[in-house]
């Protein structure tokens, strides 16, 4: 058996930092080439919410190209909370360029690309950059630094076998992000389709009125969302607690019209019944700057859960009105936004201002419907991300054991670990 050797990182991987394009000569042109920054880099996945572009005529030459399976690395801030800012790029994200204070990392003939994006997600290498960073103002790391890491490297055959086994994860855990995103795009389009176009079933024997929202079908209603609400609420002040019986959601557990409870804690606080989280609840994040309105219809179905007082319980009085109002409050964020009040850092949405907002009745049995049509879409996506965090902790679980050597590939039953992770 070839062993196992000491290396430092810059001696076996292909690591480049990007150009200084000139920020002053972006575009929001999608037909140019979109830049890869550090705000675009998240914990183990590319965010391109904030998205800049070059003009392709402008492109400073091959060299900054980014290709299929490239890690990236941020040099500015490199975490986000507890997490380290790195991703691998798939064919997807391409064309894409490398823009300064963004490290990219490519292999070798001694070491495999793939086997470097596990390497950045083990915890010994954000401790490693975490013990070296500078900057009080703005947390930097050098490529010099970066360059430095000394770990143990496995021959390349070695290196093959274990990213085999942590690739073939990362691919389901990708296929079933991929499955998600359809099926709650589907209930999305159903939701734009019925109670934005009013292209429900039986649509073509209904005539339009007039509303105070603008025309809208003969027997629906428009109505305060105060008014077809039993409650609208803020949460408890949680007093948090390891071994506490209540699971606290909190602003960073909603996210992506999705509730997740990877960030919530739990608390020992008596909670009132109007404090409990239902499934079919909406929830609002109500007070502070950048997550401000960001909302979510809460799917699931557990015993002991509340919010926190940012965050506001918003539940329908109205038979069948999940998810069709749960869908109709996430898709209005933007006015969340705009209704916030209250100086920089203190922002507040308050239960007034969103039980003000007005919204179109539809009648009983469309709400139904529509309850029964997207209630599986939605369910069936839940699970899938349920099942993809089962997945994530069997991979952080392997990962570190895998590239440090202290367990053999070749004894691992892949398919076994997998379907008992997602059983």
């Amino acid at each position: 058996m070839i062993p196992w050797s000491a290396v430092a990182l810059g001696d076996v991987a292909d690591l480049l930092v990007g150009y200084a394009y000139k920020s002053s000569d972006f575009t929001s042109d999608p037909n140019d080439t979109r830049l890869l920054r550090g705000v675009n880099i998240g914990q183990g996945f590319l965010d391109w919410g904030r998205t800049a572009f070059w003009p392709s005529e402008g492109v400073a030459g091959p060299r900054y190209q980014l290709a299929d399976g490239d890690v990236v690395l941020a040099m500015d801030r490199p975490w986000i909370e507890a997490g380290l800012k790195r991703a691998r790029l798939r064919a997807d994200d391409l064309p894409t360029l490398l823009v300064q204070r963004v490290a990219r990392l490519r292999g070798t003939g001694a070491v495999r690309t793939s086997f470097l994006h596990h390497l950045l997600a083990t915890e010994t290498f954000s401790r490693y950059l975490q013990g070296i960073v500078t900057g009080a103002t703005v947390p930097h790391i050098s490529q010099s630094q970066i360059e430095g890491f000394r770990f143990q490297l496995p021959p390349i055959s070695a290196q093959d076998s274990i990213c085999e086994v942590l690739d073939s994860i990362d691919d389901l855990i990708e296929n079933s992000q991929r499955r998600v995103e359809v099926l709650e795009e589907m209930a999305r389009a159903i939701y734009r389709e019925w109670f934005v176009r009013f292209r429900y079933p039986g649509h073509e024997d209904v005539p339009l009125v007039d509303s105070p929202l603008g025309p809208i079908p003969d027997g629906w209603g428009v109505a305060n969302v105060s008014d077809v609400c039993d409650l609208i609420t803020r949460g408890v002040p949680p007093k948090y607690a390891d071994d506490g019986p209540w699971t606290v959601i909190n602003q960073k557990c909603i996210r992506d019209g999705r509730v997740s409870l990877e960030k919530a804690r739990r608390q020992e606080r008596a909670v009132p019944d109007t404090k409990q989280v239902r499934k079919g609840d909406v929830l609002v994040n109500s007070t502070g700057v950048g997550t401000l309105g960001r909302a979510a219809l809460c799917l699931l179905d557990h015993p002991s859960l509340t919010v926190d007082t940012h965050v506001t319980i918003v539940r329908p009085a109205l038979k069948g009105a999940n998810p069709w109002f749960g869908l109709g409050i996430v898709s209005r964020q933007a006015e969340f936004e705009q209704l916030g009040t209250g100086s920089t850092g203190q922002t507040e949405l308050s239960r007034s201002d969103i039980g003000a907002m007005n919204t179109v009745i539809p009648p009983e049995a469309i709400r139904i419907a529509f309850a029964d049509t997207t209630w599986p879409q939605l369910e069936a996506a839940l699970a899938l991300l349920e099942q993809n965090r089962s997945l994530a902790a069997l991979r952080d679980l392997l990962l570190p054991k895998l590239v440090t050597g202290q367990i053999d590939v070749s004894h691992l039953d892949l398919d076994a670990l997998t379907e008992t992770a997602i059983a």
